[in-house]
């Protein structure tokens, strides 16, 4: 489904009486004005997508009012469509001067007018959607959200996008990551009714508006379409390994999951929306949420209280918390220089050269959001990278970061641990700092 294409005719009396019933009949809702008072006031607020003009009105020149249309109505201008008595050619050329992007004779049949008209919209959806695709874009999502505010029947809001991409880019090239966009688009459209509206925002950002009753069920298949289709994206490797990896400066790997999707779902009939920012705004908070759950989830306004997840802030979250830092390291001058220089960028800061002792730590009433570790340890029951697996295993711990900084050579090692980030020694300090931030927050 498609936003409603809106027409205003500015003409005499007897001829938009005449045209406006055939041009209903394009699906199209039609507006008349019949002098250019009534149609400035129809302007203040309509948005059409096609104005028919005459040129000759009783309060004044069509042709000036055609120029004044384009100077003064915002994008995404209206097509603008002058029509006048005269066939004289040069006239008719005069007019496009005079901004028209077409110019018909007002002795025009009807039914080709009709066509004409339909021609002209058809063109603008397709100027209007999304070059990757051919997904309505932004201006008509604009409208369809416009068109839902004032309908009086239910409708949902579904927020979309891939998780990750951006690194998938980097991995395996922007060509690859357009298909894999491409594949989410086809899926959306596969799955949405006759009457939903599936358009693209941009880049892997989507949006789907609903009247099912159920828009959580419709996220569950997204989720489980998408999942069941995107392993044809990778290398069997990476599809055996289960998760992708990421090359960095200084030698950095870096273990990143396996693509997935997040769903953000609003439904009018929980709240009301202001606006069609309102609605955008409104599906990504939730969307946000459901980011920080592992592999393709959705989140819905009306599965979570409200109050409790929004207006929802990544920044403000990560401003608001002290994040908690333990350094697992034998070295005692390098243990004493990752705790002053971690502790200079405001972060509370752990240090043991033991594994047992980091165990009972983290085990403790405030455990660790993030873990430097080194892989040889003293400890001869455990070194770095049973301690590793042993964290990665517990469901508890599992969302602890962890980075391996050691001198041991096979960073794949590290990585099928469960290490999120190896980092070989000697290190820039740097690089360190930027790499545990960018985990944090």
């Amino acid at each position: 489904m498609l936003p409603t294409p809106v027409i205003l005719i500015i003409h005499h009396a007897e001829k938009a009486l005449g045209y406006g019933p055939m041009l209903e009949k394009t699906g199209a809702r039609v507006h008349t004005a019949t002098s250019l008072e009534q149609a400035n006031e129809l302007l203040s607020f309509l948005h059409p997508d096609l104005i028919i003009l005459a040129t000759s009105m009783p309060e004044g020149d069509g042709r000036i009012y055609g120029q004044q249309i384009r100077a003064t109505l915002v994008q995404p201008r209206p097509v603008l469509v002058l029509m006048q008595n005269s066939a004289d050619m040069s006239e008719r050329i005069s007019l496009f001067r005079f901004g028209a992007d077409d110019v018909l004779s007002d002795d025009i049949d009807k039914k080709e007018l009709a066509f004409r008209i339909m021609a002209h919209l058809r063109r603008r959806q397709e100027e209007f959607s999304n070059s990757l695709t051919q997904l309505p874009g932004p201006n008509l999502i604009r409208r369809m959200l416009e068109q839902s505010l004032v309908s009086d029947k239910p409708w949902a809001a579904l927020s979309v996008d891939l998780n990750k991409i951006r690194i998938y880019n980097e991995i395996y090239g922007d060509l690859a990551g357009d298909q894999l966009i491409k594949a989410l688009g086809a899926i959306l459209v596969d799955i949405a009714d006759e009457d939903d509206f599936v358009g693209h925002l941009e880049a892997d950002d989507f949006l789907l508006i609903t009247r099912s009753k159920n828009p959580e069920k419709k996220a569950e298949r997204i989720c489980q379409q998408f999942d069941h289709i995107s392993n044809r994206f990778y290398p069997r490797g990476d599809i055996e390994r289960g998760y992708l990896v990421a090359t960095g400066r200084g030698g950095i790997r870096k273990r990143i999951p396996l693509i997935s999707i997040s769903i953000g779902i609003i439904s009018s009939n929980n709240r009301r929306f202001q606006s069609y920012v309102d609605v955008l705004t409104s599906s990504r908070d939730y969307r946000y949420i459901a980011k920080k759950q592992s592999g393709s989830s959705w989140v819905s306004d009306g599965s979570i209280p409200q109050e409790k997840t929004l207006p929802y802030n990544k920044e403000n979250e990560s401003e608001s918390k002290t994040f908690r830092i333990l350094v697992i390291e034998p070295d005692g001058a390098m243990a004493c220089l990752l705790q002053e220089r971690l502790s200079l960028e405001g972060y509370f800061v752990q240090v043991t050269n033991s594994a047992n002792e980091a165990c009972e730590l983290v085990h403790g009433e405030t455990p660790p959001d993030l873990i430097l570790m080194e892989s040889t340890l003293p400890d001869r029951q455990m070194d770095g990278w049973k301690l590793c697996r042993y964290l990665k295993d517990d469901e508890k711990l599992r969302h602890i970061c962890l980075v391996m900084v050691t001198s041991h050579p096979d960073q794949s090692l590290a990585l099928e641990a469960g290490a999120d980030l190896y980092l070989p020694k000697p290190f820039d300090m740097t690089i360190l700092l930027n790499e545990v931030n960018l985990l944090l927050h």
